[in-house]
């Protein structure tokens, strides 16, 4: 079984994964026990699709990707450092207004739409972010 999260602790995911349930979804920086390292102000302008993760006591994958505006993650059950772990989707450009606007939309060279790579930890919350769905 796999479980949709959206803002839980560290700790939350942790004892999922102890019951062998697997989960992956959003995290607020300031959550407890999230890496210092990872914690990037949602006003800062980083190159679209950076990517930075951790392993928090050898269970829990702690992920920030800068999309329009940083993006964190936790996840037990996606990996991040491999070409398998990526998969490319038509994805729109984002408006003038976005946080990360000059950076995000730079990639996408004046077009709509563009066919991007991004981290299937990603896709996977994206297309089942609505509660316990599977996910590999």
């Amino acid at each position: 079984m796999i479980v949709r999260i959206s803002g839980r602790s560290k700790h939350t995911v942790k004892h999922l994964r102890s019951l062998q349930i697997g989960a992956c979804g959003p995290v607020r920086v300031n959550s407890a026990g999230f890496p210092k390292r990872l914690k990037v102000s949602k006003a800062k302008k980083l190159a679209w699709s950076i990517l930075s993760g951790t392993v928090v006591n050898n269970q829990v994958l702690a992920v920030i990707r800068m999309d329009h505006a940083p993006v964190s993650m936790l996840s037990t059950i996606h990996k991040i450092h491999m070409d398998d772990n990526f998969i490319e989707r038509i994805r729109r450009c984002p408006y003038n207004t976005s946080t990360n606007a000059a950076n995000a939309r730079a990639v996408f060279n004046g077009d709509p739409t563009a066919p991007l790579k991004i981290p299937k930890l990603i896709d996977n919350h994206n297309h089942n972010k609505n509660g316990v769905g599977s996910s590999d």
